[in-house]
């Protein structure tokens, strides 16, 4: 009987099973990217006048990259060396200038290494006026409360602009009273948003004597419909080193209640309290209180005479830090200061870019027309009286006549 076995086994000559082999797709080539500018060779306006230059900019296959724009003129230094000035970083240029010249605007579009340039020329005509680096003209008046008010003894609105408009001509000061207290002027020209420069300051009494004085903050406009009126949605707000703090008050509102003149006088502990139940206020945040009227200005009214028995005044409320130094007798006092966007402080210059909205967004504005200045602050610092100050001037810092 023969048993055979049946089994498998490796061995070195078994050939491997191949796997099939799969082609990598060929990557598509990336779209290249490119930049084409579309602008008119030339554009023409007259000296301190807006042109709108808003040239076509086609993008193709940006991936993902935001452009950077730039337009720039030709200047000659003081060093007699030419050089790009660049004049705004926005695809649309509102171009405005001083100087009646012939000028050559060059536009560059950068896309991260990507780089096109377009140029045009615009031609500034004179005008044949004779303009000033001062806002002279006056638009409105409103002050608050303040002793200074007695010197404005008049009963009708028309009345008082003529005196102020006088004032204004003349570099005289003019007094805002406290909180909400306001002058508003305007420009003969607009004043240019220079590009990386201050433009204009504001020029408030800088000698209180033995009084103390506030800062105040500015509203600016632009005339863009051209019907030389401030109209209510051109009104923008500097935002200055306070405008964003915690102790901030937006749109806060104070009324001002007119004294009784036939009022007994309510005298207070203090020898310069001549009467602590003066004048009432109520503000939007249910709080009210009365100024005191000091024994100095005991024989002055405070209150306009020519405004009714109330009226109410509107602004951001900004909190001055301000301490008495005279151990709690309300004698003396240190008052500090803000660092930078307002009047009556060290540095009173305003860049025009720091103009925001009402909601706080910044706005771009080729220039200002009109400047309006308020008193930002509601403090009473003893026998020092009110915390006021008063207006001089708003002038153009980069006028050429």
């Amino acid at each position: 009987m023969t048993i055979s076995a049946l089994y498998c086994c490796s061995s070195d000559d078994t050939k491997p099973v191949e796997e099939p082999v799969t082609e990598e797709p060929t990557p598509e080539p990336t779209p290249e990217t490119s930049v084409v500018i579309n602008l008119a060779s030339a554009f023409a306006v007259d000296r301190y006048n807006v042109v709108v230059i808003d040239p076509q900019v086609t993008i193709e296959n940006d991936n993902g990259l935001v452009p950077q724009y730039k337009w720039a003129i030709k200047i000659t230094g003081e060093d007699g060396i030419v050089k790009d000035s660049v004049i705004g970083d926005t695809k649309t240029l509102h171009f405005i200038a001083p100087k009646a010249d012939k000028y050559t605007v060059d536009f560059t579009v950068t896309l991260d290494k990507l780089v096109q340039q377009a140029s045009t020329t615009v031609t500034v005509a004179e005008t044949g006026k004779i303009y000033n680096s001062i806002a002279l003209s006056l638009i409105d008046f409103l002050p608050s409360p303040g002793y200074a008010m007695d010197d404005y003894e008049y009963t009708t609105k028309a009345e008082v602009f003529e005196r102020v408009q006088s004032d204004l001509t003349n570099g005289e000061l003019i007094p805002l009273g406290t909180f909400g207290g306001y002058i508003a002027t305007k420009f003969d020209h607009t004043v240019i948003n220079t590009y990386g420069k201050r433009d204009f300051d504001i020029q408030m009494n800088t000698d209180g004597g033995n009084a103390k004085i506030t800062p105040v903050s500015i509203y600016v406009a632009y005339d863009a419909n051209k019907n030389g009126v401030a109209d209510e949605n051109e009104w923008y707000e500097i935002a200055g080193s306070e405008y964003s703090k915690s102790t901030t008050v937006k749109n806060y509102e104070v009324t001002y209640h007119k004294p009784d003149p036939d009022k007994e006088a309510v005298t207070g502990a203090a020898d310069w309290q001549f009467d602590t139940d003066y004048l009432k206020w109520s503000d939007n945040k249910n709080i009210s209180g009365t100024i005191t009227k000091t024994k100095k200005w005991r024989r002055y009214n405070y209150y306009p005479q020519w405004l009714g028995d109330s009226y109410t005044m509107k602004g951001t409320k900004v909190n001055l830090p301000v301490k008495d130094v005279s151990d709690g007798q309300a004698l003396n006092w240190n008052v500090g200061t803000f660092e930078w966007g307002y009047g009556g402080i060290k540095d009173p210059t305003i860049d025009i870019s720091w103009a925001v909205d009402k909601n706080g967004n910044k706005v771009h504005l080729p220039g200002i027309d009109f400047v309006k200045v308020y008193v930002p602050t509601f403090v009473e610092l003893g026998y020092l009286d009110l915390l006021t100050n008063s207006f001089k001037q708003a002038q153009d810092l980069n006028f050429v006549d």
